[in-house]
């Protein structure tokens, strides 16, 4: 029976477990601040894309060369039109090409032998059509290399610097300015976001289509945006990486100073195969990406609205420095829906203090609801908004504000957002509006942009956007020290030879009796156990370890051994031993019967504990995803899970531990003895650490490890381990 299906195991290769390499931040350049661009394929009809990329260079105030090339035309926009790159004069630093996929080699081939150092390909036709375009794209790729070029794309829809005036794309309209870069892997999804802001007034500093990243990748971008003062947030639209880890190790660094929103789709995966393991049913795609984000200081977003509503607080307002809110209204309904929304966020929402009382009664009067929500009624004026938000903003009590108006004939839009504003001016915590219509508030949202205060149409949206600023300064506060790498240099011999004869065999699957001495070669706290061939082998073993003990069927095509019937638990004599050998292997062998029986592993049994399981997987993406997580039988059900990349620090161990459940009950609750967890932070720590020096590992999971009271350590009672494809066989 096949444990892992085939494709899946020859075609994964997770990156290494290595420090990777800075991006080349200054080869950028011409993608961003460019003294000359050529258009290749440029058109002088309205309509086509080449028209439009002429178009939008020479209206968008792009103050470098524009040369139009195109052997056919003499002139398009009025500027003169050149056969070929060859014949553009300086300073050409960047080209866009945009022709049939077929001739872009040789075009591109001629701008490197040009000396062009940047070129953006908005062709398609490439690896997102079929082998043959993947064919093509390499073929660009080496090209590249060849002349020491950079390239965004293929098949994107190009860039633009919003302070410059460069714009590549051929997208019809442009955004407001302003202090939000936005990088997307669809140009359609960037297209329809452009429109997007401009209606609601929100400004981008930069915008990168870069479809298939075939070079240049949002990596890349990022840190050549985190030196742009121009740039106060990064939002991105991601469908993958090709290098997760570079990814990692630049978000760290960009985030300590410049937030990077991440909106993540695809998260399933693609195709089924079936499970070898209960780590890799629980750790998909979207949890090693999720995992990543957290390591990287990265708040992921589950919408496009909290993608853009995050992005709009962080650029406007200063992030909370805690979670008490309060929650300001004209209207009881949208309170409540705030005040829930919240709540169910990690939110607080305190009364006010009695000063805060006392000084929002005086400017309110005695008819409004001084709680939390504060309810200052329907009638509420412009001038009632401005002096109760300016009480809330002083008042210690809270750290953010939010500011609901339901639009009527009492107030007026426009007159708000400039209250707020007022109110705002000089505070040292965040102020956020929500008018909640479309037309009524029209006015007022574009004042609010004006004066850099979030708006919001609904309440809950203005609670995901105050909650994703909070993540950020939550992380940005914490030390993200770049982790080490470690590899087999420190592993014992004897582990080394027992590795080797592993790798040796040529086996999938590696059962709990073949990695056992593995284990205590490397120190792993496993119980006592050694593998019986026959009954009367189990009865001496017994004797030996003492008993009690379990017995545990061995075969690598069984490795879920309790949904075969096959454990015996809590045996208590050899001779019990011998006969439970028996019950064990015949009807196992009756009802499985293509699997290999290697015998019956016999173990001692472990003092009790808190059962938790800790699993590896190799993502494709990032490499070695670290889970722990409530342990035994009923683990897929309860996915009561967290997940980190390898390398671990001893915080993301502890992290990883406190957001289960089984962390609060390795705690202590309820009244239970505080378990061992440091022995459980230094089992995550080591088993990091084994899959990133084992780089043959696919799989591994220890489950259950029972984890004993405080002081005690914790035991390893089960062991499982897939190799990857290329080190296995069939």
């Amino acid at each position: 029976m096949d444990l892992i299906d085939e494709k899946h195991t020859k075609t994964m290769k997770p990156p290494d477990c290595r420090e990777p390499s800075p991006p080349d931040v200054e080869s950028l350049a011409p993608f961003f601040e460019p003294r000359g661009v050529a258009v290749i394929g440029a058109s002088a009809t309205p309509g086509k894309l080449g028209y439009g990329v002429v178009y939008n260079l020479l209206s968008h105030g792009y103050q470098g060369q524009i040369y139009p090339v195109n052997p056919h035309l003499d002139e398009v926009l009025g500027r003169r039109c050149y056969p070929d790159i060859a014949s553009v004069p300086d300073p050409v630093d960047l080209a866009v090409i945009i022709i049939p996929a077929k001739a872009v080699p040789a075009v591109l081939r001629a701008c490197g032998e040009r000396g062009v150092r940047g070129v953006v390909a908005l062709s398609g036709g490439f690896a997102e059509t079929g082998p043959e375009g993947q064919r093509l794209q390499e073929e660009l790729i080496r090209i590249i290399h060849d002349y020491n070029m950079r390239l965004v794309g293929p098949n994107c829809v190009g860039v633009m610097n919003l302070h410059s005036g460069l714009d590549t794309t051929f997208v019809g309209m442009r955004p407001p300015l302003g202090p939000i870069a936005f990088l997307s892997q669809s140009g359609a999804m960037g297209g329809a976001a452009i429109d997007w802001a401009r209606g609601r007034g929100l400004g981008f500093s930069y915008f990168a289509s870069l479809g298939n990243t075939a070079d240049v990748t949002e990596t890349d971008i990022m840190a050549r945006l985190a030196h742009d003062e121009d740039t106060h947030v990064i939002a991105l639209y991601i469908e993958g990486f090709h290098d997760g880890r570079a990814f990692m190790h630049t978000a760290r660094e960009v985030t300590r100073t410049t937030p990077i929103l991440a909106l993540k789709v695809g998260g399933t995966e693609a195709g089924a195969r079936a499970v070898s393991s209960h780590t890799a049913s629980l750790a998909g795609s979207n949890e090693a990406y999720r995992a990543a984000f957290k390591q990287s200081g990265v708040v992921a977003v589950d919408t496009v609205s909290q993608l853009f509503g995050a992005a709009q607080a962080l650029a406007y307002q200063p992030p909370p420095a805690g979670k008490s809110v309060a929650v300001l209204t004209n209207a009881g309904g949208p309170g409540a829906i705030a005040s829930d929304a919240l709540a169910q966020l990690g939110f607080e929402l305190p009364m006010p203090d009695e000063a805060a009382q006392a000084a929002l009664r005086a400017a309110l009067g005695p008819s409004a609801q001084l709680v939390n929500p504060i309810d200052m009624l329907g009638g509420a004026s412009s001038s009632e908004y401005e002096a109760a938000s300016r009480i809330l903003l002083q008042s210690s009590t809270y750290d953010a504000v939010i500011a609901i108006l339901v639009p009527n004939s009492a107030n007026d839009p426009a007159g708000v957002a400039e209250a707020l504003a007022r109110a705002a001016s000089g505070a040292n915590k965040p102020l956020y509006a929500c008018f909640m219509g479309d037309v009524a508030v029209r006015e007022g949202h574009k004042r609010l942009h004006e004066h850099r205060i979030p708006p919001y149409v609904f309440p809950e949206s203005a609670a995901h956007a105050l909650a994703a600023a909070c993540e950020w300064q939550c992380r940005r506060t914490r030390a993200r020290p770049q982790p080490t790498f470690p590899t087999q240099a420190t592993w014992p011999a004897r582990a080394c030879e027992i590795r080797d004869d592993l790798l040796a065999q040529g086996r999938a699957a590696l059962t709990e009796s073949a990695l056992h001495p593995l284990l205590e070669a490397l120190d792993f706290p496993v119980a006592r156990g050694e593998l019986a061939r026959d009954p009367s082998e189990a009865a001496d073993i017994t004797k030996t370890l003492g008993a009690p003990v379990a017995l545990k069927i061995a075969s690598p095509q069984l490795l879920h051994k309790s949904d075969v019937g096959g454990v015996r638990l809590n045996v208590k004599s050899p001779q019990a031993a011998a006969q439970a050998f028996g019950e064990l292997v015949t009807p196992i062998i009756d009802a499985h019967p293509e699997a290999e029986i290697q015998g019956v592993f016999v173990q001692r049994m472990a003092e009790p504990g808190v059962e938790v399981i800790v699993g590896m997987r190799r993502d494709p993406t990032f490499g070695p995803l670290i889970l722990v997580g409530a342990g035994g039988v009923y683990v897929e059900i309860l996915k009561d899970v967290a997940m980190r990349v390898a390398p671990l620090a001893s915080d993301d161990a502890r992290d990883m531990i406190r957001e289960t459940v089984v962390g609060r009950l390795l705690r202590g609750a309820r009244g239970r003895p505080r378990a061992d967890v440091e022995a459980l932070v230094d089992l995550l720590l080591r088993v990091s650490d084994l899959a990133c020096s084992w780089p043959e590992l696919a799989e591994f999971e220890f489950n259950p490890v029972l984890v004993h009271p405080q002081g005690r350590g914790l035991t390893i009672v089960d062991a499982r381990a897939i190799l990857r494809g290329e080190h296995a066989s069939r």
